[in-house]
């Protein structure tokens, strides 16, 4: 027996499906029927249907609702009725609960004169199970893929990129230059890596006698990101520079200045050794060799990390990622080719030079029933099924718009390794429905369970889709399932799959921000905890005077209506935001959904006024121990907002941290000539500047100690030691 769909398309008959609709209509009127009942009533139902019959969905229908009435189910039937009536309109008229900030934000996205339901229809591309699940927002693709499907134009549908690392070369440095800007004109954004190029000082062989350093070339292409226009929008930038280069205290402090550096995202790529000898409060040497010398530069790494803290405490840059995680803890760790040095913009996505990142997320909250209530479950058997969906469907897209790249390298590279990143969203609105207390021990405890369920639904997807397309082309059982990450997270019966048919793609999962997304679905981004549950907005009409309103989060609003109170008596537990949640709970959070992300999440700390300095110090060593593989810091009126907004009693910063000072020692080898030249630098923070003050290295004449330069003098180092001379 077989179903004619509303879109004409036939499909096989499903007698369960009849029955979880009875059941639903039984439930909502208060009557409980097992699912064994509600089976025996929808072979009733269907008694009368031949077994090579064709049927019309709608007859079908027609059908529950005459049983309903025959057998005198009035309650019932007038429910059924009226979710099909429900469902009628939710096609015709698609996201109309939506309020106007929802349908500004989507405006973006949409092409001209076109509707939601014409929207939805051509960004499933016409797959009727794909756009049933945008249409009840249990997940969508990424604003790119969003803006690109079906649109004419060398648009790309990736978000992101990782270019090639420039090379200590004028010819390098300017081809990735062209790369970054011809991937711009696409559509996307770009991440590198700066560490291959040499230091302020150091020798090259042409007139200019000494390199500036990396900092003038971080600024080229922070220039080239402004000047190379999108639609509407300029490109997006990240710089990365790895904590043993000898430019990392500039590199760190660049951002302090809001004229430099103003077109990028800057992060720092620390090491384990690293962040070991910074807890330790160990020396931390910095080291870089060109064909003429060896440079080296010593200081202690928990200034160095006090350093990173104080300019994100200030400024909220830089990010941070853990560069060793990175590379240690995803299905291609094996591969001795595989490394990553950078990320795209956001984070989310470590990648090879030339990869992209084909995104989309699913909205956790979707799969709650009865949220709210005591009866509240989350529906694992309808995730699964989404998840596997949208995994198909990113890898369609990477077919569909694979010509859709700026580079050649970019679309041979798709073509290697199929990655895909398939994230989640609305985390905060499921802690709400489940009744769970974002950040507690039995949220932690369900989030692990829901996420080992995800990466092995996703994988499972991947490995089903390659029996039928084929494996991604690089593909090695052997390496893959060595991996420490396929080990910890995939299970037997997946891991039977993979082994019989392969992956269709090397990366599965990758949690974004999700800002626009979202917004439009009217839900919490990545995996955030409320930014605010409720906010004031100033209404002024011309003929009343101006008031103020309390605009509450939908799902709150949400709660406080099935509950049957005011919005204001919530319980405490519900009022959990970024701002006053412990910084432990939310570190658990995500810990526990990188356990089963093979990318990365892209997540703001957003912190109080009122941090300090060494909390965000916390932060960096936390994170670092539970397993992040990157972290970002914004301090509520921290000094850049204040800078932007102009101060006043909303922006000024209340709690402005203490610069820290750093005291380098440096060695400098020339090779030719195989003389040493040392040097000692103290640096200071004033004004928001970087103030390096360079001496060559002197020892104290009392004591052995170094000789510093200090208010014009030159001064012992020691605390211990009186002994100074003029420095005139």
């Amino acid at each position: 027996m077989q179903v004619i769909k509303r879109n004409g398309e036939k499909e096989k008959f499903k007698l369960k499906k009849i029955a979880s609709a009875l059941h639903k209509a039984y439930l909502s009127v208060g009557e409980e029927l097992s699912a064994a009942d509600c089976l025996k009533l929808a072979e009733s139902i269907t008694a009368d249907y031949g077994e090579t019959e064709v049927i019309n969905i709608e007859k079908i229908q027609d059908d529950v609702e005459l049983f309903l009435m025959e057998t005198k189910k009035y309650e019932v039937a007038k429910a059924y009725i009226k979710f099909r009536e429900k469902q009628r309109i939710d096609r015709e008229n698609p996201w109309n609960d939506n309020d106007e900030r929802q349908d500004l934000i989507l405006k973006k996205y949409l092409l001209h004169n076109e509707s939601k339901k014409d929207f939805l229809k051509r960004v499933s591309f016409d797959k009727p199970s794909l756009e049933k699940i945008m249409r009840h927002k249990e997940a969508i693709f990424a604003g790119r893929n969003l803006y690109a499907i079906g649109r004419e134009g060398n648009i790309t549908g990736s978000n992101c990129y990782v270019t090639e690392d420039p090379q200590d070369s004028l010819e390098s440095i300017y081809k990735v230059d062209y790369q970054i800007a011809r991937t711009y004109s696409y559509g996307g954004g770009q991440g590198l890596n700066l560490s291959n190029l040499r230091p302020k000082g150091a020798k090259v062989n042409n007139s200019s006698n000494t390199t500036p350093g990396i900092m003038v070339f971080a600024e080229k292409y922070s220039h080239t990101t402004l000047n190379t226009q999108q639609d509407s929008r300029r490109g997006a930038l990240m710089l990365v520079l790895n904590i043993d280069h000898p430019d990392i205290v500039e590199f760190i402090t660049t951002k302090l200045d809001l004229s430099k550096i103003n077109g990028a995202n800057i992060s720092i790529a620390l090491t384990d050794d690293f962040m070991e000898a910074a807890e330790k409060d160990e020396l931390w040497n910095m080291h870089f060799e060109t064909p003429y010398e060896t440079i080296e530069k010593t200081v202690k790494a928990k200034e160095l990390l006090e350093l990173i803290a104080y300019s994100a405490h200030t400024m909220g840059d830089p990010g941070i990622m853990f560069i060793d995680h990175m590379n240690d803890y995803h299905f291609l760790s094996e591969y001795e080719d595989v490394k990553f040095t950078a990320t795209n913009p956001c984070g989310e996505q470590p990648l090879m030079p030339h990869g992209s990142c084909n995104l989309a997320s699913v909205n956790v909250n979707a799969f709650v029933k009865h949220p709210f209530t005591d009866e509240a479950y989350f529906d694992y058997e309808r995730f699964d099924y989404v998840v596997g969906e949208m995994v198909i469907a990113l890898d369609d897209l990477l077919t569909m718009l694979g010509d859709r790249h700026a580079l050649k390298e970019q679309r041979e590279h798709v073509k290697k390794y199929r990655e895909i990143g398939l994230g989640i969203m609305g985390l905060a609105d499921l802690a709400l429905a489940l009744r769970k207390p974002y950040g507690s021990d039995e949220f932690i405890e369900f989030l692990d369970k829901m996420m080992r369920a995800m990466i092995n639904s996703a994988a499972k997807a991947s490995a089903l889709n390659a029996k039928k397309k084929g494996a991604f082309p690089l593909y090695d059982y052997e390496k893959i399932s060595n991996s420490k990450f396929y080990i910890d997270t995939i299970n037997p019966e997946v891991d039977n799959l993979i082994r019989k048919h392969g992956m269709r793609n090397s990366r599965l999962l990758s949690v974004a921000p999700t800002g626009s997304i979202s917004n439009i679905l009217g839900i919490s981004g990545g995996v955030e905890p409320f930014f605010q549950i409720n906010y004031t907005r100033r209404i002024i009409s011309m003929f009343d005077e101006e008031k103020k309103i309390t605009v509450w989060e939908k799902t709150p609003l949400e709660m406080a209506r099935v509950l049957g109170i005011e919005p204001e008596k919530l319980p405490e537990w519900t009022k959990i935001t970024s701002q006053n949640i412990e910084f432990e709970k939310r570190a658990n959070v995500q810990a526990t959904i990188q356990k089963y992300v093979d990318t990365a999440i892209s997540s703001t700390f957003n912190i109080p006024n009122s941090a300090s300095v060494e909390d965000v110090m916390h932060i960096y060593l936390t994170a670092w121990k539970k397993g992040f593989k990157g972290a970002t810091v914004f301090r509520d009126r921290c000094a850049k907002i204040g800078i932007l907004m102009g101060i006043n009693e909303k922006s000024e910063d209340l709690n402005p941290g203490k610069a820290p000072k750093m005291h380098i020692e440096e060695k400098w080898y020339n090779k030719k000539t195989k003389e040493s030249k040392e040097y000692v630098t103290n640096v200071t923070i004033e004004n928001q500047r970087y103030r390096p003050d360079k001496m060559e290295r002197e020892l104290c004449p009392m004591c052995g100690s170094v000789l510093i330069k200090k208010q014009g003098c030159i001064q012992c180092i020691s605390d211990l030691c009186d002994y100074e001379k003029c420095s005139v």
